[in-house]
């Protein structure tokens, strides 16, 4: 469960399995997090205005409709796939529906105001 004071780069290091220690990849995972927020924003979840990260930048600060344990796993997988991708092609594939299908529940919840994410 995700808490609102929980840093959002290291909640998506732990989804990655990186170690919060390890920061020599800090920036590089921030701009692909960054990234993610930009297609939220595109799908309208969140604020108006882009969000962005830096290693101190929390939940709590990201304002939005959609349950942020959806958020988080939609922010690791997009980050996974460019920063760590998986050797296997069905593997790959399978993260690829995965994003699709929460960009579509989270689509379906912001143009209808609210509610339930199954899945």
């Amino acid at each position: 469960m995700v808490d609102s004071s929980d840093s959002i780069l290291n909640a998506v290091k732990r989804q990655n399995n990186i170690d919060k220690e390890i920061t020599e990849f800090d920036s590089d995972i921030c701009s692909l997090v960054n990234g993610a927020f930009f297609s939220l924003n595109q799908l309208g979840v969140g604020p108006e205005k882009p969000f962005s990260i830096d290693e101190y930048t929390t939940f709590g600060e990201f304002d939005t409709q959609v349950p942020l344990d959806i958020i988080l796993n939609y922010l690791s997988l997009k980050t996974k796939i460019v920063f760590d991708p998986p050797m296997n092609s069905a593997a790959v594939d399978a993260f690829k529906d995965r994003i699709a299908e929460l960009e579509f529940r989270m689509n379906i919840m912001v143009d209808s105001g609210g509610g339930d994410i199954i899945g």
